[in-house]
């Protein structure tokens, strides 16, 4: 049975739906988003990914449907490990938005390209006990490639409702996303085929257009402790071209997004532009 609260969380989701033109499901994941970050921020872990590009961007970014964080409780080998860890740090504190959240068996996923294990949890968020939506969360053991490429991110609850006030995370700073970006847009061709995703090319051309990514030598220095940690070599002296088939899916997520048109010619130069910028900073290329 649905409560009075989950009511009401309900109608101000649908409200706010139609009021700003948005998906309904998105501000619903967006709020749960933000709900459990007020559980998992103050245990130290780290926001990254999609999720925090939303926040950084706003409904200009590409929608995520799942949230990932970087944490020590991902490098633990057992899944039952991981899973004691995840439960205890969601049960600490206390708060008085009326969410609960039950986290499933974790999975072990591939390493990432630097070797850090990872987990993803299926987590059940429930309001005042019943069940109100079901999110993907992605545990990643990137810990020491990001120590010292945090900084605090204010997240906001996608509409106004009782206990659901600002919650301040610690994120990995937005040079530090952009690296890793174009460190998987470097490899688009690795093994004999398409790595990268055009996906990437979108989200660099976002943080560009949205003035985030301004300091060549921090950007320098974020991509010299990526392709260490990763490639144990320093970064390439250019980015590859990107597929032609990637024109038209280019075309739809810019459209898709209301973003400005771009061919995906003006789309690779403004990019290779960020990053030949950035190697060519002293603190890279001494």
């Amino acid at each position: 049975m649905t409560s009075r609260r989950a009511q009401g969380l309900n109608d101000r989701i649908r409200i706010a739906a139609t009021d700003r033109g948005e998906d309904a499901h998105r501000i619903r994941r967006g709020l749960v988003f933000q709900r459990l970050l007020g559980r998992l921020a103050p245990q130290g872990l780290v926001l990254k990914g999609g999720f925090c590009l939303e926040v950084r961007l706003g409904d200009v970014a590409r929608t995520t449907k799942d949230i990932d964080l970087v944490g020590r409780m991902a490098l633990a080998s057992d899944p039952d490990d991981v899973l004691d860890a995840l439960e205890h740090a969601l049960a600490s504190g206390s708060f008085d938005d009326g969410f609960s959240f039950r986290p499933g068996v974790p999975r072990r996923l591939r390493a990432d390209e630097a070797g850090s294990p990872a987990w993803r949890v299926s987590v059940d968020a429930l309001v005042d006990g019943a069940p109100f939506e079901r999110i993907k969360l992605d545990l990643v053991g990137q810990v020491e490639e990001v120590a010292g490429a945090t900084e605090p991110l204010e997240v906001r609850a996608p509409i106004t409702a009782p206990g659901c006030g600002p919650v301040t995370v610690a994120a990995i700073d937005v040079h530090q996303h952009a690296a890793e970006k174009l460190h998987a847009y470097a490899r688009l061709y690795s093994g004999g085929r398409t790595f990268s995703r055009v996906k990437d090319l979108v989200d660099l051309v976002l943080l560009i257009d949205a003035g985030l990514l301004t300091d060549p030598p921090r950007l320098s220095e974020r991509l010299a402790v990526v392709w260490s940690a990763r490639d144990q070599s320093r970064p390439p002296p250019s980015l590859p071209e990107p597929p032609a088939s990637w024109e038209d899916d280019l075309a739809r997520l810019l459209s898709d997004l209301g973003t400005p048109h771009r061919s995906l010619a003006a789309a690779h130069t403004l990019v290779t532009d960020l990053y030949s910028a950035a190697i060519d900073d002293e603190g890279t290329s001494a």
